[in-house]
């Protein structure tokens, strides 16, 4: 009897360690056991001379599919995903789930480069097969870093920093990617931080500037909106574009606020226009996923409209389809609430995501405006223009506006308005201009328009 009680005793602790040492959702070695089980694998290594690969693997847009389709749909689909990474792997590789959406996987007594590379493909192609949710399917992907005992570290935490690091580069690339830990990156890394805290002395001491770039009816030829895009005034650097710092300021979160400076700005600035006589002009704003993310995007545009008196018809927000699709009911109920307002909804880069007509009939969206990439290629060609001309198509009967972009000289012009293509915008019309030279600009509109002194060839000024 004493030895029943004994080995009851004994398996009670079996399961009590177990649980403690797994994550309960999907079985996984949990982030304590993982660091354990992967020294002990380091440990190997070093003494049979032999390697091990460290992969940090990220869901992409994991959050979307809670928000679609709740919280229950989103554990059976990290349960699927736990199942098919231990799957991908071999017997003696070690998968963990490291927290949220994020795993770590331990690729024990690895050969080289190519063998690993071989793995994380394997991996990123079992994860982008549909996983069936609530009488759906849906499709992901994941993001891998990859470090190497004993290349870029010694130790559990140096692996897991460096494959970290190299995560998060894969996911810049554009997701669906694995990258290697390479010493540059640790570069890249210094310089971001740079430029973070650039940005936020740049916030407190007030060093953006808003440009705004005219959109043009393109049957008259008449300016009838402006475009407000974001510079950052360098004390030392001069002027720089938004491309180099956009990224970084979303990373941090800083887009939030910088967000918010210019949308208030755009507002203020566009109220002073239309109190000097010029009340036909609205203003678009480009939009943050970010600022969506926040959840309070419908306050803040009513606040800035509020303190800049701009009435809500003058304002169009841009948003791009990667944002649009992400498909969550509280990113729905925020468009429709800024709609109901009387604000305008534009789809910023059309043609470069995934939308498609079911999006655009949901959505409470009031105009697309056409990537200047396609716009560019459409003297290519019969087939380049038909794509512009199908979007223009699709749009009419969407009873959609139609807005081009990257409108370089008069023949894509005259093929866009052949096309029925509404508005455009361009180096062909002006450049992105400071408020003082685009007041100038409008007030000495003439049947010439636009003068030449407000061309620019180059598109490398935007």
């Amino acid at each position: 009897r004493l030895r029943e009680q004994v080995e009851k005793y004994e398996i009670s602790q079996q399961h009590l360690t177990h649980l403690s040492q797994h994550d309960s959702l999907t079985g996984l070695p949990n982030r304590s056991f993982e660091r354990e089980r992967t020294e002990q694998a380091i440990s190997h290594a070093r003494r049979t001379h032999s390697r091990v690969a460290f992969l940090f693997v990220d869901l992409d847009n994991f959050k979307a599919i809670n928000d679609s389709l709740g919280h229950a749909a989103g554990d059976h689909f990290l349960k699927q995903v736990a199942n098919r990474l231990r799957m991908s792997v071999r017997e003696s590789d070690i998968v963990s789930r490291h927290g949220g959406d994020e795993f770590v996987i331990a690729l024990t007594e690895v050969g080289d480069a190519q063998d690993i590379s071989a793995a994380a493909t394997k991996i990123l192609d079992c994860l982008t097969q549909p996983i069936a949710l609530k009488e759906t399917e849906v499709v992901t992907s994941c993001s891998i870093g990859i470090s190497m005992f004993p290349d870029d570290g010694s130790d559990y935490e140096s692996l897991l920093r460096c494959s970290d690091i190299a995560m998060y580069q894969a996911k810049e690339s554009g997701r669906n990617a694995y990258r290697f830990f390479d010493e540059s990156m640790n570069t890249n890394i210094a310089q971001n931080l740079l430029l973070v805290s650039g940005l936020r002395t740049a916030l407190e001491h007030r060093e953006f500037v808003l440009h705004y770039q005219p959109v043009v009816d393109l049957a008259t030829g008449r300016l009838i909106a402006c475009e407000a895009l974001i510079r950052w005034e360098h004390p030392v650097s001069g002027l720089i574009p938004p491309l180099e710092f956009i990224a970084a300021a979303e990373k941090s979160g800083l887009i939030v606020d910088i967000g918010d400076w210019v949308l208030g700005e755009a507002c203020r600035q566009l109220t002073q226009w239309h109190a000097e006589g010029h009340g036909e002009l609205t203003v678009a704003v480009n939009l943050s996923p970010v600022q969506f993310r926040r959840g309070n995007i419908e306050s803040v545009v009513e606040n800035a409209l509020l303190q800049s008196g701009l009435r809500p018809e003058f304002l169009e927000l841009e948003i791009t389809e990667s944002t649009l699709i992400q498909d969550s009911a509280t990113f729905l109920e925020s468009l429709q609430r800024l709609s109901a307002m009387g604000i305008k909804i534009s789809i910023d880069d059309f043609g470069t995501g995934y939308s498609n007509l079911s999006y655009l009939q949901r959505f409470a969206v009031h105009k697309l405006k056409i990537d200047r990439s396609f716009v560019m290629r459409m003297q290519n060609g019969p087939e380049d223009r038909a794509i512009v001309q199908a979007i223009i198509q699709m749009a009419k009967s969407l009873k959609l506006t139609t807005t081009a972009e990257g409108i370089e000289d008069e023949a894509v012009r005259h093929l866009l308005m052949e096309a029925g293509c509404d508005q455009g915008q361009g180096y062909h019309f002006s450049r992105p201009l400071p408020s003082g030279e685009f007041f100038s600009l409008y007030a000495q509109l003439h049947p010439g328009w636009p003068p030449e002194v407000h061309r620019d060839q180059s598109p490398l000024a935007l």
